[in-house]
């Protein structure tokens, strides 16, 4: 029952004139800033894979709702997302109260983490092309709003790791998605034009992922680890290093269980020296980080693709399925 109350009043916090005003301060408009560029930065992949999803349906016959007037084909994708704004809201509300917990938050910025390290260490398979069905409308929607729910838990992992305040989260998606959706073009061009951009928002996730695990405190961890006797201890840390060896040797084979064990190694060194030099970061200090390096990508595209560590994509498709 006090979970169930703590949602309860949780929720509240969206009827709230805090966290309402919040949205009109400067550090509230530099967060949400924030929210959007990460939120785009995250979605060209999955807009693509949503794209595909749809490209089945026809694009030349239309429908009329009230004033508005789309394809069959954008009426599915944007029925779909629309739809999954819902489980986005709910998702806020239960998340920012969720995230209170540290486990739970060494978890979620753990996740972070480990999207990054699968991102910069080459981790990620590749996945199967995505392709479309022959399935009807409704299908397609009912398809489309569960891929979306999909792709929103990296993106609401990262928001709950850039602010907590419900209405700066909510309105910095909202905003990301519909630039997504509606100018996608422009930043496909953007992305091509700096490829380093892909880069960089890995490079944000790991560091949201930072902040979360640098907000647990030592002590939570401390009372887990104080138990074990000093033998037992150095037998589980020669184990683990001993694991990191061979998995060093015999990669690729075994490279997802190194990758692991440097995870483990993060997730303690971080709320130790957290804790200890207290790295804690407020949101505007957070944010104006997070802006600096995303202007960075501006300054150091050309070096790195000099360098030949990042390509163009002649052939990137485009992200809206009624494109020409």
């Amino acid at each position: 029952m006090d979970i169930l109350d703590g949602l309860y009043q949780n929720f509240l916090r969206f009827f709230s004139w805090e966290e309402i005003s919040f949205l009109f301060t400067g550090t509230g408009l530099l967060v949400m800033t924030n929210l959007v560029l990460s939120e785009v930065l995250l979605s060209f992949d999955n807009a693509l894979v949503l794209a595909i999803m749809v490209s089945h349906l026809p694009r030349d016959q239309y429908f009329r709702l009230g004033p508005i007037r789309m394809s069959i084909q954008r009426w599915a994708l944007t029925t779909g997302i629309l739809s999954a704004y819902l489980f986005r809201i709910l998702a806020i509300g239960i998340g920012t109260y969720l995230i209170q917990f540290w486990f739970l938050e060494l978890l979620g910025g753990g996740y972070l983490l480990w999207l990054g390290m699968e991102h910069f260490l080459g981790l990620r398979k590749k996945s199967q092309e995505a392709r479309p069905n022959g399935r009807g409308f409704w299908a397609t929607v009912i398809k489309v709003e569960l891929m979306d729910i999909a792709f929103s838990i990296d993106s609401i992992l990262a928001a709950l790791g850039i602010s907590q305040k419900v209405w700066v989260i909510l309105m910095g998606g909202v905003i990301g998605i519909l630039c997504m959706r509606f100018v996608a073009g422009l930043f496909l061009r953007l992305l091509h034009r700096f490829p380093l951009f892909k880069h960089t928002g890995y490079a944000l996730v790991s560091f949201i992922g930072f902040r979360l695990v640098s907000e647990v405190d030592w002590s939570h961890l401390d009372a887990l680890v104080s138990p074990l006797d000093r033998t037992t201890l150095a037998a589980i840390l020669l184990g683990a290093l001993v694991l990191w060896i061979i998995s060093h040797l015999l990669r690729p084979r075994l490279n997802l269980l190194k990758s692991l064990l440097q995870l483990a190694v993060l997730l303690l060194a971080i709320p130790w020296a957290s804790t200890r030099w207290h790295l804690h970061m407020g949101d505007l200090t957070f944010s104006i980080i997070m802006l600096a390096t995303f202007a960075s990508t501006f300054l150091l595209n050309g070096l790195f693709m000099k360098l030949g560590i990042v390509r163009r994509d002649p052939q990137a498709p485009s992200l809206d399925p009624d494109a020409d």
